[in-house]
């Protein structure tokens, strides 16, 4: 059966609009305690030795199913650690709470952005470098060796501590992020069962991926859920702000694809068969504040 649907939620409420991640600081796992879950920390290091990863398995204390726990392999780990709450976590638990596992690096920071530029971004379909146009000192292209990271590291890691369902795992990323997510479902879509992708950044290598994914049939999708979130309030930006070099770059880039092209790729891949997808519109919203919205709907989804 092919579903696919499509929500727009259009309330209105004040929130601040970021292009780009607003870099604060990180909560260490050793120092968060919850009536609800059990953090433990541990660190791994990347295959060229370039990147540290603080990974964070947040285990419910309700006990599992019998086949185990769903769990949610969440991107920007600092930051999504960050953004649970407690009251969020007790609402997880009154149902069947997921594990939730923080993939995150090394830093005191939300965001490590020349870290997560070059984990998240899948290699030029032309082979040359693939390099951020909005920061020409960071490079991306890692996409598939940080997929292998999280198969045979990330996974290990999280289950020392819970006995985790593998028809259960959920993958969530946002921005550079969300663009993961999509390429983790057209590589390995064996992964995950659900695959929550929030405001990917489709104009990556000008639209490169995009084109890929959408030129091509969806293959290996039977039984996925696939959830597409955009923030659809536009960017407010200062006289000053408009006038910058660096927001006509954003506005140039973000033009290389066309603006429902989030959307082109939930109806490209609901033609596929017994795939479920469904795509909501967050009217309020911009780019930045979809961050916690989107990761809260990631765990509540995990747990239907």
């Amino acid at each position: 059966m092919k579903k696919l649907f499509i929500l727009s939620v259009l309330l209105s409420a004040a929130f601040g609009l970021h292009a780009e991640p607003v870099i604060q600081k990180a909560m260490y796992a050793e120092s968060r305690y919850s009536q609800f879950y059990t953090f433990h920390y541990d660190k791994a290091v990347s295959a060229d030795e370039k990147r540290t990863y603080r990974i964070v398995t947040a285990v419910p204390k309700k006990a599992p199913q019998a086949d185990g726990y769903p769990a949610v392999y969440a991107l920007d780990g600092n930051a999504a650690l960050h953004h649970v709450s407690e009251k969020q976590l007790g609402e997880l638990s009154a149902g069947e709470p997921p594990v939730l596992v923080s993939i995150g690096y090394e830093t005191d920071e939300l965001f490590d952005m020349p870290s997560r530029t070059y984990d998240f971004t899948p290699k030029r379909s032309d082979g040359k470098p693939a390099v951020d146009a909005l920061d020409t000192s960071r490079t991306g292209g890692g996409a598939d060796e940080f997929l292998t990271f999280i198969e045979n590291r990330v996974f290990l890691i999280s289950e020392k501590y819970a006995h985790v369902n593998n028809d259960k795992k959920n993958l969530f990323g946002h921005s550079y992020g969300g663009l993961f997510v999509l390429y983790a479902l057209s590589a390995r879509p064996d992964m995950f069962k659900n695959f929550v992708s929030a405001d990917p950044a489709l104009w990556w290598q000008d639209g490169d991926f995009y084109k890929s994914i959408t030129e091509s049939e969806p293959k290996g999708l039977k039984g996925k859920n696939v959830f597409m979130l955009k923030g659809a309030a536009k960017q407010a930006y200062t006289p000053a702000q408009e006038d910058s070099e660096r927001v006509k770059l954003r506005k140039k880039l973000y033009g290389n694809i066309p603006s429902d092209a989030s959307l082109s790729i939930i109806r490209k891949l609901s033609s596929a068969d017994n795939v479920r997808t469904q795509y909501i519109e967050y009217g309020w919203l911009s780019h930045g504040p979809l961050f916690p919205v989107s990761l809260d709907f990631a765990l509540k989804a995990a747990s239907e």
